[in-house]
């Protein structure tokens, strides 16, 4: 038996299915949009028959091409190509399998890494904050020793203007004397 006939059936199968197709379509729809509607079915299924019809034409007939493989033959080639696709999917997942595990170690590390780094930066901020303390302590007390100096020095300049004020008196009593 060729595969023409069958062809041919199939076309004017696909084109009677469009007619129905398109009749329902407007019958539903109903008035302009319906006869669009069926208009498009009804192309769209002489075009598949067109294309069926076609490919019958060229196509040699099957009758004239190699001889097919026995069924049982095929099947084991099917069977070996996905035995071979298994196991390099297999191979390929092991890979994966591997990455992860590497990347779940360097994650690990790098964590472990990071806390540490950051146990020794909030340690290095407490002695900076210790020092700051100190340092502000220590302003305190030059400010305080400053301030003392200054109240000093006013007030051994007041005393040096008193005695500078009263040299003048005498000094003035002694000229107008």
């Amino acid at each position: 038996m060729t595969r023409a006939p069958a062809r041919k059936l199939a076309a004017a199968g696909t084109a009677g299915t469009g007619a129905v197709a398109g009749a329902a379509a407007f019958l539903v729809v109903g008035g302009l949009p319906g006869m669009l509607y069926a208009g498009g079915i009804v192309l769209a299924a002489v075009v598949g028959a067109t294309a069926i019809v076609a490919a019958t034409a060229d196509r040699p007939v099957e009758a004239e091409a190699a001889p097919r493989q026995p069924r049982w033959r095929r099947k084991s080639q099917i069977i070996a190509e996905l035995q071979a696709d298994l196991v390099a999917t297999s191979a390929e997942l092991e890979e994966h399998r591997q990455a992860l595990a590497k990347l779940a170690t360097q994650l690990t590390r790098e964590s472990e890494a990071a806390e540490l780094n950051a146990q020794q930066l909030e340690q290095r901020i407490r002695e900076l904050e210790a020092e700051r303390d100190k340092l502000h302590e220590l302003v305190a007390i030059e400010r305080e020793r400053l301030q003392e100096t200054l109240d000093a020095l006013s007030g051994g300049i007041g005393r040096h203007g008193t005695e500078l004020a009263e040299l003048e008196r005498e000094l003035e009593a002694l000229i107008t004397r």
